[in-house]
């Protein structure tokens, strides 16, 4: 065969082989294909090191057939040859140009031909060789069959890495993704701080992979040490070996915990064996296997309060997107801390609040004070608690009222103020020491007192903002939560010095209560009740009510001073005093407004009070040697012809009193076209009871989508009302309304039995329904106890299953009263209805409550939805939603979802189901029908 015929061949063949060879056994199938082509006895394609001191074979053709892959230095090799693009050709004699090899001994190699293997962009992989036993003059193209083969293995090897590299850092990023979840749902069930501390350390081993993890907390003492709080893993006694500081100063602060918690910021150690900073705990470290760490930062309020370590027993990169998910675990576990503390405050507080609520029981002066202060030493678990009062007669002097140590009330005594801390309290309001405050404590003290290590006191004001006391606390140990000893104090203090004012004066208390401070008048609180008792004993009778406004007194106010103001305002209670008459009662409601109830009253008996009132204004008031001319606008309205209540009838007076003052004119009476838009409610209040009686409401249903399949797994129940004369009117017109005047329930039940009607209907035409249809529930009709009971009685009247029916109840609503709405969701859940948190995010729950609602699925608001392309703090929230429903068990549906992208991001973070109008509009039933419902299928 001619060198045409034979290359031709030749390429032939090697073009089929390499069509032929699959992912799984390409290098095998290549150098097979090699050695039949080429006609020699062996063939190898190699990976080089990166250091090119080392070779190993990814394939390996030897007389005929596969043998295992070797390792082998390329030192004294033929194969340290094959180098740049040029190829390496010794036709003969091999071995005894490399006797140091011994691998060409052992395969008696005669002949070599090798060349380099490349990555597509050019990187350096390894080569291709074909040896032979005998002397063999290889013909042209057996190096150019080389060549192509080298390119190709290249370019396979090049793949099979980049495929490695992803699937590597996939799993890093997977992995981090559990551990994520898992730690999220820790956060959740956490009750307690250690507990939840403990469970992320356990997790980041169990489920992130890491050989050993811990929580430290940063001390603010002269050490700035990092003590460890919790730990898992290969510890070993580990951190009870090592001493950490976040002193940048000190030798143990320049780790990586210490610049964590400095920074701030994350801080990674690839190999723990080569770098400098670790160099104190390498040995100790690397003997328990650790080769890599990172030291993530745990913030609150944006100052680092610890951190959480997590150590590899290998030295595998820590990618971006591990990192970044590892950052949010930090985040998340600072968060889950955080809200564990402030619960914990909330529930000192809330036993404070208790303490100061037993002691108020006791109103005997010094009996209510020993209490309250054994409370408070009590509530801030404080060795000695008091309260003091600033002598009258020598302001540089304090006298304590109670004073209790241990437990045990101890003698009062009187100490000096100034260079004690008292005096910082009565300067400052407030004084804090949290170590050492037994230098700066009175004289008269001090040596009783110095075990006392930390201080914490709080003054007491009187009503017009004037310290004449204080309260405090001692402890024998530093402070360090002064959030809570600050909250406790506040609360304390205000109860000492409501109850020590209550003492000196009760009396003034009460008359403030129901008396107008500048006029004497009484005040609103006590005019309403004096309304409300007329209007109780009227019967058949009128009541008068004259609401009277002056004009142009805030010119007064803006160019005298409200000083001179006040006085007009007494000058002009007194006129109007003086011209009332025994069943006329004047009261201030506030500002330059008075109110004046006639009972019994009819037109002509008020009209005669109205005129001696602005009579009273006829003549200047003369004040200070200033005259002002004064008058009143006069609004009237009665008692029952204007108005059915104390509130309408002041109401109805206002509207008049404003008509006096547009026309111009002293007084006026009220009418009602005066309140049209009133009178335009309650005709539509009417109206609507009255659709309800007659059935003139209808449904409407918009449809809930699988946003995997696409096809329907429900539908959200709406009520609609067309009135013959108002026309449409919108749900967000008559559903408040109908929560304003009571008719909510009957509404939400006229619904149910609609919606069960309409699905029987369905059924009995042999159309099913996916999934549920949900029907929202408002808040007082949740209260309703009789809310089980009509939904059981309408199901059985259409012969609806319990569980083809959601229930979807409002975040604000149930929250009101959550204990009441978990019974009551256990209860409805046992029937087999199903429970939706409807526009979750606009309220706020908490999720020790939440995990306990027997819901099947959390709403998330159309509020979010709508901007959570563009807007990131709205994305947030909507991957929180989804991410905390996983956690609780429960599916998430999305409202408003309007564009395909929108449903393809839901999708993307987990969210399964939607609606909203990219899906479908809310439709009459029988639209629905025509367009989403399917007959039941014939067995």
């Amino acid at each position: 065969m001619n060198d045409l015929v034979t290359s031709h061949d030749v390429f032939r063949r090697l073009a089929d082989s390499l069509s032929m060879a699959t992912d799984e056994t390409f290098f095998e199938q290549l150098v097979a294909a090699l050695g039949g082509i080429l006609g020699v006895d062996y063939v190898m394609v190699a990976r080089v090191d990166t250091d090119a001191s080392q070779a190993t074979s990814l394939a390996l053709w030897a007389h005929g057939r596969l043998v295992d892959n070797i390792r082998y230095p390329l030192a004294g090799t033929p194969c340290e040859q094959v180098n740049g693009h040029a190829p390496c050709h010794y036709p003969r004699h091999v071995c005894s140009l490399f006797p140091d090899d011994p691998m060409l001994a052992d395969l008696d190699a005669e002949a070599y031909l090798g060349v380099p293997m490349y990555a597509p962009d050019g990187r350096p992989l390894g080569l291709v060789a074909a040896l032979h036993t005998q002397p063999i003059d290889m013909s042209r193209h057996a190096e150019e069959v080389l060549r192509i083969t080298a390119a190709r293995a290249g370019a396979e090897l090049a793949r099979c890495e980049s495929e490695h590299f992803h699937r590597e850092r996939l799993l890093s990023t997977n992995r981090a993704l559990k551990l994520l979840s898992r730690c999220n749902e820790a956060l959740i069930q956490a009750e307690q701080e250690q507990q939840l501390l403990e469970a992320i350390c356990q997790l980041a081993v169990d489920v992130g992979g890491y050989r050993m993890a811990w929580v430290g907390f940063a001390r603010h003492d002269d050490d700035k040490c990092i003590e460890p709080q919790a730990s898992a893993g290969i510890v070993e006694g580990y951190l009870d070996q090592i001493s950490l500081s976040w002193s940048a100063q000190r030798h143990n602060g320049r780790g990586p915990a210490g610049r964590t918690v400095r920074s701030g910021e994350p801080v990674i150690i690839a190999d723990l064996a080569k770098d400098p900073s670790f160099i104190s705990w390498r040995e100790m470290a690397l003997a328990h296997g650790f080769q890599s760490m990172i030291c993530l930062p745990l913030k609150r309020g944006g100052q680092v309060f610890g951190l959480l370590g997590l150590y590899q027993s290998t030295t595998d990169p820590i990618r971006d997107e591990e990192r970044q998910l590892l950052c949010e675990l930090a985040d998340n576990l600072a968060f889950g801390i955080d809200t564990l503390r402030q619960r914990l405050a909330q529930q000192r507080i809330q036993r404070a609040v208790l303490k100061i609520a037993s002691a108020v029981s006791a109103r005997s002066g010094e009996e209510f004070l020993d209490q309250l202060t054994h409370h408070m030493a009590e509530a801030l678990e404080a060795e000695l608690a008091f309260i003091a009062r600033i002598d009258d007669a020598d302001r540089t002097k304090a006298n304590t009222l109670t004073i209790v140590i241990d437990g045990q009330r101890q003698p009062n005594f009187s100490y000096t103020l100034p260079g004690a801390l008292c005096e910082d309290v009565l300067l400052e309001t407030e004084c804090i020491v949290h170590d050492d405050a037994g230098k700066r404590l009175p004289v008269e003290g001090r040596d009783v007192l110095s075990w006392v290590r930390a201080y914490a006191g709080r003054r007491l004001d009187d009503a017009n903002g004037e310290p004449f006391g204080l309260i405090g606390v001692m402890f024998a140990q530093p402070l360090h939560d002064t959030e809570l000893v600050t909250s406790v104090l506040q609360i304390f203090a205000a109860g000492v010095a409501a109850e020590l004012e209550r003492q000196e004066d009760e009396a003034r208390i009460r008359r403030l209560a129901y008396r107008d401070p500048g006029t004497g008048l009484p005040n609103r609180t006590a005019f309403m009740q004096r309304l409300d008792s007329a209007l109780a004993r009227a019967d058949g009778t009128r009541v008068g009510l004259m609401l009277l406004d002056l004009n142009r007194f805030k010119d007064i106010n803006d160019t005298l001073g409200h000083d001179i103001g006040d006085k007009v305002l007494a000058a002009v209670a007194n006129s109007f005093s003086g011209v009332l008459v025994g069943n006329e009662y004047l009261a201030r409601l506030g500002g330059d407004e008075f109110v004046v109830l006639v009972d019994p009253s009819d037109v002509y008996t008020i009209t005669d009070t109205a005129e001696r009132l602005l009579g009273s204004l006829a003549a200047p008031l003369q004040l200070d040697e200033q005259a002002f001319e004064l008058d009143v606008s006069i609004g009237i309205a009665f008692y029952p012809d204007d108005a059915g209540s104390a509130r309408e009838l002041l109401k109805h007076a206002d509207i008049a009193m404003y008509q006096a003052k547009q026309q111009d004119v002293p007084f006026r009476f009220f009418e009602p076209h005066m309140g049209a838009a009133l009178a335009s409610r309650l005709d539509m209040a009417k109206r609507l009871s009255a659709a309800l009686a007659d059935g003139s409401l209808s449904l409407h249903f918009q449809p809930q989508i699988d946003l995997t399949t696409l096809r329907l797994v429900g539908a959200e129940v709406l009520c609609r009302w067309h009135d013959p004369e108002l026309g449409v009117v919108s749900p967000a017109d008559f559903i408040p309304l109908a929560e304003e005047r009571g008719m909510i329930v009957p509404l939400g039940n006229w619904v149910i039995d609609a919606t069960c009607r309409q699905l029987a209907a369905w059924q009995a035409a042999g159309l099913v329904v996916p999934g549920q249809l949900a029907i929202n529930v408002a808040s007082r009709q949740f209260d309703d106890d009789q809310l089980i009971t009509t939904l059981q009685r309408s199901c059985g009247e259409h012969g609806i299953a319990a569980g083809q029916l959601g229930l979807e109840l409002t975040e604000s609503g149930f929250m009101s009263d959550p204990d009441q709405a978990i019974a009551m969701t256990e209860a409805l859940k046992t029937l087999g209805f199903g429970l939706s948190i409807d526009d979750f995010g606009t309220g706020y729950s908490s999720l020790a409550y939440l995990k306990r609602f027997a819901a099947d699925k959390i709403k998330i608001d159309m509020s979010f939805v709508a901007d959570m392309l563009h807007n990131e703090n709205d994305h947030a929230i909507v991957t929180t939603i989804i991410a905390m429903a996983r956690s609780l068990q429960m599916d998430t549906v999305a409202e408003g979802v309007e564009s395909v992208e929108q449903a393809e991001a839901l999708l993307a973070l987990g969210c399964r189901q939607a609606q909203g109008y990219y899906f479908g509009k809310p439709v009459t039933g029988e639209a629905f029908a025509a367009r989403w419902l399917m007959p039941v299928p014939i067995e």
